[in-house]
């Protein structure tokens, strides 16, 4: 009799254990081998619209420079129904299309649902044409299935992603109203934001090959440490199971070097989770925001071709630092100037207007 007690209680203490494990943090490894990445969603319909680049006077395909650059993981966003105006040419062929050159690259894949016919950000999270006016448990199911259907696709054509962000910079929410986390009387909608994330992690599993692809919860809070625990803390508390903390850090937005470096040490202590900055890049038209209500005064370099790769350079060293975080990723280092595309030329791409490529394309290299 006694020994069957003491295996009840190890057994229930093994559940327990295992039950806990993704909101106990594990021994922070010592070591780990950083991946660098790009969101270079738009590279196609530029290169469809003429667009050549050149490193050294030498012209080649876009995604094979990224590639010679120690680019190994390529971000591509989704939109739900996209106008295909400009950027905003997300679309399910498109990226199946993009994704194909990637993958014959050796490119491994995140996919960035904005769960938006158009850019989802914390300013604005705009529901779907097709979606509105939904009552909340079919809005959810519809997240559901069109994740499942959009990767089932994906893995028909041979290019099943190896990540999936359910959604873009939710810290303000997603598929607002129904998931807006913050109303204007200062009630918070962490039941509603966390189910329709449920639904998207659902719809991921339920795809075929869906139970290796990992999950990222994208926030956009790089510089932020009491916000960034407070979210993720939130969302472990609701129940949503995911592998991996995506930050965005852009400095005139979220702040400095240190900044940083504190929130990665502080989620890496109170979070048993792989740490990804999703988003960064930096100005190299002799061109910087100004500080406003929404801009802050940080500028660790001047916004030149050499403070950019200085930039770059020092942000690797520093997020070394920290081994939790596996991979950083450029957002569009890839705009050139074509005005037939209707692309705005970003002064943050990592070529010229012409597509001559920049000193910050190697930064990353090693």
């Amino acid at each position: 009799m006694k020994s069957i007690l003491l295996s009840v209680i190890a057994l229930f203490l093994l559940t327990c254990c295992t039950n806990c494990k993704k909101d106990s943090p594990e021994p922070i490894p010592e070591t780990t081998e950083l991946a660098f990445g790009g969101d270079l969603s738009i590279i196609k319909k530029l290169e469809d619209y003429g667009a050549v680049y050149k490193v050294n006077g030498v012209q080649k395909n876009g995604l094979q420079i990224f590639k010679e650059n120690n680019y190994t993981w390529i971000r591509l966003r989704i939109f739900h129904t996209p106008n295909n105006e400009g950027p905003v040419c997300n679309s399910l062929p498109y990226t199946i299309e993009l994704a194909k050159e990637a993958k014959q690259l050796g490119y491994k894949i995140l996919l960035d649902f904005h769960y938006s016919d158009t850019w989802a950000d914390p300013g604005k999270q705009f529901t779907p044409a097709a979606w509105s006016n939904l009552a909340f448990n079919v809005l959810a199911d519809s997240v559901k299935f069109y994740t499942t259907r959009v990767l089932n696709s994906m893995g028909k054509s041979g290019v099943l992603p190896e990540m999936v962000q359910v959604g873009n910079e939710i810290n303000n929410g997603m598929l607002w109203p129904y998931g807006k986390l913050y109303s204007d009387t200062g009630v918070t909608n962490w039941i509603g934001l966390t189910d329709l994330v449920k639904a998207g992690i659902q719809g991921v599993k339920d795809a075929s090959g869906g139970s290796a692809i990992k999950i990222m919860i994208h926030a956009a809070t790089g510089g932020n440490k009491t916000e960034s625990e407070t979210f993720y803390k939130k969302m472990t508390e609701y129940g949503v199971n995911f592998d991996v903390i995506g930050l965005s850090y852009y400095p005139w937005w979220h702040g400095t070097f240190d900044q940083l470096e504190s929130n990665l040490q502080n989620l890496s202590s109170k979070f048993a989770r792989e740490i990804s900055v999703v988003e960064t890049a930096y100005y190299a038209n002799n061109w910087y925001p100004a500080p406003d209500k929404w801009t802050l005064d940080v500028q660790p370099y001047p916004p030149t071709e050499q403070g950019q790769n200085d930039f770059l350079v020092e942000l690797a060293t520093r997020i070394k630092k920290h081994p939790r975080v596996k991979t950083v990723f450029y957002w569009e280092p890839e705009t050139v100037d074509i005005p037939e595309s209707k692309i705005f030329y970003l002064g943050r791409s990592l070529f010229d207007k012409q597509g001559n490529a920049f000193k910050g394309i190697s930064a990353w290299k090693e």
